[in-house]
């Protein structure tokens, strides 16, 4: 699906490349620190869009932080975890979506605004671990993923485990704990 599609599936509309082009115009970015790997940001300047996009999935508890940082950076209307919308401040704008899906939320956002940017990564972030979101998966007759399961896990957890070090995914599962068959599933999904 064109980027720019699934950025408007994401903020419950369809949003034109030319309209977040508007909202996002060249000079608008200052320059970007080294952000954290995750939650990835993805420059879309390159599509005439100086912004960056992300796409990740909180625990429905921790959707409030993101909500807390958005707040911090742009004045939010509502508290309420679950919203969508478009807000500037100045020179800085923001189209976000914090949904829930997964048994979480789903979190997208489109903005210039680094310091908003740098918030999030100080939050270090996590999506809950599969064993939360498919209670009922038996990581040992997985195999290949498929499905929601597999989108999931390509969108939301992979980006996560992959990104994250040895003490990262250490300090994750006991934070998470779970049994050795989710653990020797993980050991077989992580990048080497």
């Amino acid at each position: 699906m064109n980027i720019f599609k699934r950025i408007g599936a994401a903020l419950g509309g369809v949003k034109q490349e030319h309209e977040l082009a508007r909202d996002y115009p060249q000079g608008s970015l200052p320059p970007a620190p080294a952000f954290s790997s995750y939650p990835e940001k993805t420059h879309l300047g390159d599509q005439g869009i100086f912004a960056y996009r992300m796409e990740f999935m909180v625990a429905e508890a921790h959707g409030s932080l993101v909500l807390d940082a958005i707040n911090s950076e742009f004045q939010l209307e509502s508290q309420a975890v679950f919203q969508e919308g478009h807000l500037v401040n100045g020179a800085r704008s923001i189209h976000f979506s914090l949904r829930p899906e997964f048994g979480g939320a789903r979190v997208a956002i489109v903005t210039n605004s680094v310091q908003l940017l740098e918030k999030i990564d100080a939050l270090k972030l996590q999506p809950p671990p599969p064993w939360i979101v498919f209670p009922d998966a038996d990581p040992s007759a997985l195999g290949s993923l498929q499905g929601s399961m597999e989108y999931w896990w390509d969108w939301f957890f992979q980006p996560f485990w992959a990104s994250a070090d040895a003490a990262t995914r250490a300090r994750y599962l006991t934070i998470y704990p779970t049994d050795q068959e989710w653990r020797d599933y993980l050991m077989l999904h992580t990048p080497r």
